[in-house]
């Protein structure tokens, strides 16, 4: 009895590592078989996120590029505007300075000839017009030499005024040029704006988590991806979505004046954000078009300029969504927002370092 006891026992515990074999083999199958698999899977995503993070950057640079290609040719149109409106002031006066001494040459022209000098009148019946009249050898030859400062005046004019025509001539072809120019590059910086959201929409939500939080990383549930940069400091970046700038602080701009804000460049609609918590006050008017005051709770004062509309009104908090970049006031077919800075309510000081701070 105790013999086969033994053999049914060795039986037994045969059937059970047999048995225990099978379900080791059957769990690594079913749960580690997928393993390489699932790791091949985040493998492939990190590379999706770093190839479209790649592409982000180099449209990022090539928008830089494009900003500061605009903000030279904007500062090439004022100064050309200031040229053309110089040269016509200047073209006004020298043809009224001309008509003052061409009436005074009429008047010597009408003396000569009651006192019988009829050869003058002669001479200015042969004549086209005036200006033929005065550079005429016979006139010269008959006029009295106390008239030669009027000839030489009407000369001069004549001739400034022929050179401030082409110069204002040349000046209006140049103009015309610069304005192709930046319509031209408005047109490739919002293509370049496009082409960053698309890319962005494109992503699945888990490649858009990968990504650095400078281009969205950290998805929001449905899959809409936040676009919030920051806070740094407690500060959030103005503009929350694809955007590009340059430091065009002082740069010059129409009417003589320099500019006093930061230009960021985004797409119509793009959500503008509060840099820091505060008191927003909704205004509109003049070249500012649809602007906002932030009073922040910092002491200090900020500016958006241009805005397709509102979002918010009185207290709000840091990275709140306070209006829409657009193209109101004097920015007709350039969306961006004018950001301003106000230190401790004072006067504008350069807001680029600031920026670039929180733009990371």
């Amino acid at each position: 009895m105790e013999k086969i006891a033994r053999r049914k026992a060795g039986i037994f515990s045969k059937a059970l590592c047999s048995a225990l074999a099978a379900t080791l083999i059957f769990t690594f199958t079913v749960c580690w078989a997928p393993f390489p698999a699932y790791a091949d899977a985040i493998s492939e995503k990190r590379e999706q996120a770093r190839a479209a993070e790649n592409r982000l950057k180099a449209l990022q640079a090539e928008l830089n590029r494009l900003t500061s290609e605009l903000n030279q040719t904007q500062s090439k149109l004022a100064a050309v505007e200031a040229k053309i409106q110089a040269n016509q002031r200047q073209l006004e006066a020298a043809e009224a300075e001309y008509q003052r001494w061409k009436g005074i040459l009429s008047d010597r022209v009408v003396a000569m000839y009651k006192e019988g000098n009829v050869a003058a009148l002669d001479v200015l019946l042969e004549c086209d017009d005036f200006d033929t009249f005065i550079n005429s050898y016979d006139y010269m030859s008959r006029i009295g030499s106390h008239d030669a400062e009027a000839i030489d005046a009407a000369r001069n004019l004549m001739a400034e005024i022929r050179a401030r025509r082409a110069e204002l001539e040349s000046a209006k072809a140049e103009y015309q040029a610069y304005s192709s120019s930046l319509q031209r590059q408005r047109s490739s910086i919002q293509s370049k704006l496009n082409e960053q959201k698309a890319i962005i929409a494109g992503l699945d939500r888990e490649v858009a988590a990968l990504l650095s939080t400078r281009y969205g990383g950290g998805s929001r549930g449905g899959g809409s991806v936040n676009w919030n940069i920051g806070p740094v400091n407690g500060l959030y970046f103005p503009v929350a979505g694809p955007h590009s700038f340059v430091n065009d602080w002082g740069a010059p701009r129409s009417v003589g004046r320099t500019h006093k804000g930061c230009d960021i460049m985004a797409d119509y609609g793009t959500p503008c954000v509060a840099i820091t918590s505060g008191t927003v006050e909704q205004r509109s008017g003049g070249n500012a078009g649809l602007y906002i005051f932030l009073h922040g709770d910092n002491g200090h004062l900020y500016y958006y300029m241009h805005l397709q509309g509102f979002a918010a009104s009185g207290r709000v908090s840091a990275g709140q969504v306070i209006g829409y970049v657009g193209d109101t006031g004097n920015a007709r077919g350039c969306p961006h927002l004018h950001f301003e800075w106000h230190p401790n309510h004072g006067p504008a000081v350069n807001p680029y370092p600031l920026l670039v701070a929180i733009d990371r």
